[in-house]
C-alpha cells in the first residue's frame, strides 16, 4: 500500500515537471511623464519666423568679400590735348573770316564796279585763309575724333560736329572751283550764272560750318 502511494506521488511530480512553464511576464515599469517644453498657451500663440538666406554671389570679388573695383577712367593722350588746343584757338578766327569774306563777296556781287583789283585780291586772300583754317582744323579734328571714340563716356556731339565740318570742307572747295572770272571773253559770257552759283555754294558752306561751330560751342 505504501509502495502504491509513493508511486502515485512520484508520477504526479514527474507530470508536473513535464508541463511547460509559462513565460514569465516582464515586470511593469512605473509611468514617468516626460516633457519636451511647455506647451504654448492659447492666450500666447506660437510665432514662427522664416529667414531666407541671400543667394550666393556669382561675382568672384563678392565671394571673396571684396567690392568690385570701379572702371578705370579713360585717359586721353598728350597729342590729343595739343591738337584740341590748336583746334580751339584756330576756330576763334572762323566767324570773323566768314563775316569779312561774305561782305566783300556780296559787295562785288551787287555792283560789278566794286570788283576792283584790291577787293578781288582781298577777297581771294581771305578765301585762302578760310581754306588754310579748315585744313588745320580737319588735320587736328579727325585724329581727336578717332581717339575719343574709345572713351566709354563719349558723346555723339563731336561726331555730328565732325561730319558737318567735313560737309563744309567739300562746300568750300566747290566754292573755290566755281569762282567767276570776268577777265576773259569766255568768262564774261558766263559771269552772271557763275557768280550766282558761287554765291549760293559759299553761303551754304558758311551756314553749315557756323551751325556746326555753334553746336559744339554751346552744346557741351
Amino acid at each position: 500500500m505504501r509502495a502504491r502511494i509513493l508511486s502515485v506521488v512520484v508520477g504526479g511530480v514527474m507530470l508536473t515537471g513535464a508541463t511547460p512553464a509559462r513565460a514569465a511576464e516582464p515586470p511593469a515599469l512605473p509611468y514617468i511623464p516626460i516633457h519636451f517644453g511647455d506647451a504654448p498657451s492659447p492666450a500666447r500663440p506660437l510665432n514662427l519666423r522664416l529667414t531666407f538666406a541671400p543667394a550666393a554671389a556669382t561675382d568672384p570679388a563678392a565671394k571673396a568679400g571684396q567690392t568690385p573695383a570701379p572702371p578705370k577712367a579713360f585717359e586721353y593722350s598728350d597729342a590729343y590735348r595739343t591738337r584740341a588746343k590748336i583746334h580751339k584757338l584756330s576756330s576763334w578766327a572762323m566767324l570773323p573770316l566768314f563775316g569779312i569774306e561774305a561782305y566783300l563777296g556780296q559787295k562785288m556781287f551787287n555792283d560789278v564796279t566794286q570788283a576792283t583789283d584790291t577787293n578781288r585780291r582781298l577777297h581771294k586772300a581771305i578765301g585762302f585763309g578760310i581754306g588754310g583754317l579748315f585744313v588745320v582744323n580737319t588735320a587736328t579734328g579727325i585724329p581727336n575724333l578717332v581717339e575719343s571714340r574709345s572713351d566709354p563716356d563719349k558723346r555723339d556731339l563731336p561726331l555730328i560736329h565732325g561730319v558737318l565740318m567735313l560737309v563744309a570742307d567739300a562746300g568750300f572747295l566747290a566754292t573755290a572751283l566755281t569762282r567767276p572770272n570776268s577777265r576773259t571773253p569766255a568768262g564774261l559770257d558766263i559771269y552772271t550764272p557763275k557768280k550766282n552759283q558761287h554765291l549760293t555754294i559759299a553761303y551754304a558752306s558758311i551756314s553749315v560750318a557756323s551751325f556746326s561751330y555753334l553746336l559744339m560751342l554751346f552744346g557741351k
